[in-house]
């Protein structure tokens, strides 16, 4: 251990003859006797507190000196502070930490040297005046430890003040004394001293994660979230107020409506780099001052208009991943002359969580505004898409009227393309009579007329193929299937998943737009945005469109479900209208070769995308006539959002550019690829669709002898 050379801190009164050391022995004091020494070490063997240990030591020298008062300042090298905890044997209320502004006295510090007394700074003293007052002469001793065993270079040592009321002509006993007690206490008190500052930084962690935990679940609501940041930041900083700004992207400004968690009667803007906030949104980093009238950058107006007394501010900056987005500022550090290096440890740590909770709780905010245009929206296209009552009226009129009978119309050789549109919608609630959902399900049929009238109104009649006829199309083929292949009598489907299929038909090409996902992606399309992150955009918006259908109260047509068929139906519906989408059957499709009729019971979602598959492809097993007119839609379609692409700068596919494709070749191609191959697996697992492949084939060869004739598109 070292000792250094003592600084006076003159009070009023001079010498104090009730301390009187004692005679010298040899040329020096005699040792303190044992048994005093042996007793404050066993009392302090069984204290781990820092406190304790020091208020002890503190009570040891009082009496040993009969010093009115003894205090200790651990120097705190990794935080360059000094730390004031007990004066005697008193504790106080709140622990007193000030920075180590002297050049020497941080090299006391760091590096164990004795230093000078004539350059101790005149805060230093007036603030140990300030915590014993002015009374009596305070003698400060520099201690530190001892250097007989080395030490690693980048590891600094722990040193001390010994501070007593004293007078100068008893330095050399007081040295003695705190020599002899410190010789054998001095490893229990810096043992304390740095478990009481672990301890201190595991408290803050602990804090700081009940902070985090407290604010993350305020993140639904910015405003409470803010005036939240504001509390647990004047709480965990001891301050006695609290601003907070946030930054205006557009401008640079920062913008507070908020102040010391009260809404302000109106927005305040600071100019980008303007004062103290400015300064520090600017620049990223903590500014801690502790005198705010000394500052250059501190404004006094504010103060002398308000009446106000800024004495210290900690201003510090909340960050996300890629910069500023807002300044804290904390005015005033309460049980204490300034904020200090554990205040500003804590802002830093706390900026960190605020960031990311005001990060998401803007990002909800963004979401909260996207979901509501988007149910705007949602209403909006419910609201034109409804049916005037009295189309609900004459069709339901119609159910109950002799109508003409379609022959074959539950034959798969039937074309649903052939019949007149305007009973369509008629027809399609035949399908659902006919396979008896209406009685099973107890649907209301003025609800079911509304839904299919919506339905068709949710298709774009602008659209060649993708229109109401190709869904009426669909469904029909997925009608038959039930119907003539028996799925529910045979145990392959259920009820309600043959309900969901037939459901799913109608809806799996709602307000088709009349391009692919490829080109939703391409023309970073409103659809795209929405749905890109999950792929299938199109399919997603139709699934989308269906269930809003389903939800609406007019058009409810499963209100008579519990709950979890309900979600059941929906699972089934969101499986169906996704398999619709070629990306998707092309991913399971090594999976639906694997199906037969043995595994077909286990497998039933596997089933029923194949079956929605073929339904989509219908037509292609539909006679020449109408599968050639069917080709004639799709290719207008194509060729217009290859035209589209073009004219975005694009270079369309080859399909889809009307100077390049070769339809007849191309639907060889698309019938050797997907047409055939889908319907082989069907025939596979029911023969009695074996005559579909005949058909195909048929067709395939129609088309192999018009490539002389029509190749180009006009």
């Amino acid at each position: 251990m070292s000792q250094g050379d003592l600084l006076t801190i003159a009070g009023d009164e001079g010498k104090d003859e009730s301390q009187q050391p004692p005679s010298e022995v040899n040329g020096g004091f005699a040792p303190i006797e044992a048994h005093k020494i042996l007793d404050l070490c066993e009392s302090l063997s069984n204290v781990t507190s820092s406190i304790e240990v020091q208020r002890l030591i503190n009570k040891f020298l009082q009496e040993m000196t009969g010093a009115p008062y003894v205090f200790l300042i651990p120097l705190l090298a990794a935080s360059e502070e000094g730390l004031i905890q007990v004066i005697g044997d008193k504790v106080l209320e709140k622990e007193i930490r000030f920075s180590i502004t002297s050049n020497d006295i941080k090299g006391v510090s760091t590096h164990g040297f004795q230093f000078l007394i004539s350059d101790i700074n005149r805060d230093f003293t007036e603030m140990i005046a300030m915590v014993v007052g002015d009374k009596h002469n305070t003698l400060i001793f520099n201690m530190s430890e001892s250097t007989s065993a080395p030490l690693n270079d980048c590891q600094p040592q722990l040193s001390f003040f010994v501070c007593m009321a004293g007078d100068d002509s008893l330095r050399e006993y007081y040295k003695h004394c705190i020599n002899e007690v410190f010789r054998y206490t001095l490893g229990q008190l810096l043992t304390s001293i740095e478990l009481a500052e672990e301890k201190r930084v595991r408290g803050q962690c602990q804090s700081l994660l009940r902070v985090a935990r407290r604010l993350l679940r305020q993140i639904g609501d910015l405003g409470q979230l803010l005036r939240g940041v504001m509390a647990e930041a004047k709480d965990l900083a001891g301050a006695e107020r609290c601003s907070l700004f946030l930054v205006d992207k557009d401008t640079g400004e920062l913008v507070s409506k908020v102040f010391d968690g009260d809404e302000a009667t109106h927005e305040v803007r600071i100019e980008e780099g303007k004062g103290i906030a400015g300064h520090v949104a600017m620049t990223g980093k903590l500014l801690n001052i502790r005198n705010a009238y000394q500052h250059p950058m501190f404004y006094k107006g504010v103060d002398e208009l308000t009446g106000f007394k800024t004495r210290n501010i900690l201003c510090f900056p909340i960050c996300d991943e890629i910069g500023t987005i807002g300044v804290a500022q904390l005015c005033n550090k309460l049980g204490g002359f300034h904020f200090d290096k554990c205040d500003e440890e804590v802002a830093t740590a706390f900026s960190i969580y605020c960031g990311i909770a005001i990060m998401h709780a803007l990002g909800h905010k963004r979401v909260q505004k996207a979901e509501a245009r988007h149910k705007l929206s949602q209403e909006l296209l419910i609201y034109h898409m409804k049916v005037p009552e009295e189309d609900v009226r004459n069709l339901l009129t119609t159910l109950n009227q002799p109508t003409p009978v379609i022959e074959n119309f539950a034959s798969f050789t039937f074309c649903p393309r052939d019949i007149d549109r305007s009973i369509t919608v008629n027809m399609a609630m035949k399908m659902f009579f006919d396979l008896d959902f209406v009685k099973k399900f107890k649907m209301r049929r003025d609800k079911l007329a509304r839904f299919l009238l919506v339905v068709q109104k949710g298709y774009r009649d602008t659209i060649p193929y993708h229109n109401w006829l190709h869904a009426f199309s669909a469904a029909h083929f997925a009608y038959c299937l039930v119907r003539n292949l028996r799925l529910i009598e045979r145990g392959f489907l259920s009820d309600l998943q043959s309900l969901s299929f037939l459901i799913a038909c109608f809806c799996h090409d709602l307000d088709h737009r009349g391009t692919n996902n490829s080109y939703q992606m391409e023309s970073k399309s409103t659809l795209a945005r929405l749905y890109s992150s999950e792929g299938s955009v199109n399919e997603r918006h139709h699934l989308s469109q269906a269930i809003c259908i389903l939800n609406d109260e007019n058009s409810k047509i499963l209100d008579c479900l519990s709950t979890d068929q309900f979600k059941e139906c929906i699972d089934y519906l969101r499986e169906l209208i996704l398999a619709t989408d070629l990306a998707n059957h092309f991913r399971i499709f090594k999976q639906l070769k694997n199906l037969t009729q043995e595994n077909l019971k286990d497998n039933t979602m596997l089933l029923m995308s194949l079956l929605i598959t073929c339904c989509d492809l219908s037509d292609q097993i539909k006679p020449w006539p109408t599968t050639h007119y069917v080709a004639e839609l799709v290719y207008e379609e194509f060729f217009t959002q290859g035209d589209l692409e073009k004219q975005m700068g694009l270079a369309p596919n080859e399909m889809m550019d009307r100077q390049k494709a070769c339809i007849p070749e191309l639907q060889i191609e698309f019938i050797a690829t997907v047409v055939r191959p889908t319907f082989e697996i069907l025939a596979n697992l029911f023969p009695e669709t074996q005559y579909f492949l005949e058909v195909i084939d048929n067709n395939r060869k129609n088309w192999e002898a018009t490539i002389g004739t029509i190749c180009k598109y006009p």
